[in-house]
């Protein structure tokens, strides 16, 4: 895997890295990104993507990171189970409210396949 990124979970034979540090600053989107490589049994690599607004901490309590990177992985152990990680397509989440909603080609990610 890339020196980049740490195992963070085995699901149905499916192994999970995350980026490091975690989220980090985007500051053309005032949001953070989080990144996952999913390493499929068949050896193919599913990627999973999760933005949040740094606009969710004014006002109030900062954003709890860790909690939000926890409920990103279980939302990919969740994909996992329904059988939907394909290689070849980039699986892209935003926060919205207290759930993590899939969105289609956001103007915040660049694919990584082609």
């Amino acid at each position: 895997m890339l020196p980049t990124h740490e195992h963070v979970a085995d699901v149905q034979g499916h192994a999970i890295y995350r980026r490091r540090p975690g989220f980090e600053y985007t500051p053309v989107t005032l949001g953070k990104i989080a990144s996952f490589l999913v390493r499929r049994p068949d050896g193919g690599v599913a990627v999973f993507a999760f933005l949040y607004s740094l606009l969710m901490g004014l006002g109030g309590p900062r954003p709890d990171e860790v909690r939000l990177l926890d409920e990103a992985l279980h939302t990919i152990e969740d994909v996992l189970a329904g059988g939907a990680a394909t290689t070849g397509h980039d699986q892209t989440y935003e926060r919205h409210g207290d759930r993590w909603v899939p969105v289609d080609a956001p103007r915040w990610w660049i694919p990584t396949t082609p």
